[in-house]
């Protein structure tokens, strides 16, 4: 398996519509291909266990919560071919300027995962 892992900062009042822009999204990824795409609300992102949390990562302003989300495929190839097809459809464009009135995208911390 492959995942593709975002940590977004969002503002609270903004909350309701970065979910429906990513809801709009994940029909897409997913029409091309993708597993799964799911979007999460955090519960919990403080040190513990003698881990860092996670609001080290992403520093969150007094009145944000961080969201995340994971889109997984088969593999690298799977993932590759999926977004190149994703990337080229005019509604991902039209979702992706809706997101920038919603969030900074440049506190938007990105991963690739694999499976091991």
């Amino acid at each position: 398996m492959y995942n593709v892992l975002y940590l977004y900062p969002v503002l609270k009042q903004n909350k309701e519509r970065f979910i429906e822009i990513n809801k709009m999204a994940s029909v897409i990824y997913k029409e091309y291909g993708a597993i799964e795409d799911d979007t999460y609300q955090s519960t919990f992102i403080d040190a513990i266990y003698g881990c860092k949390g996670m609001d080290s990562s992403v520093e969150l302003q007094e009145n944000e919560t961080l969201m995340c989300s994971v889109s997984t495929f088969n593999n690298k190839h799977h993932h590759d071919v999926v977004m190149k097809e994703v990337d080229a459809d005019h509604r991902i464009e039209k979702l992706y300027n809706e997101m920038l009135n919603v969030i900074d995208m440049s506190r938007v911390v990105r991963g690739e995962f694999e499976k091991v």
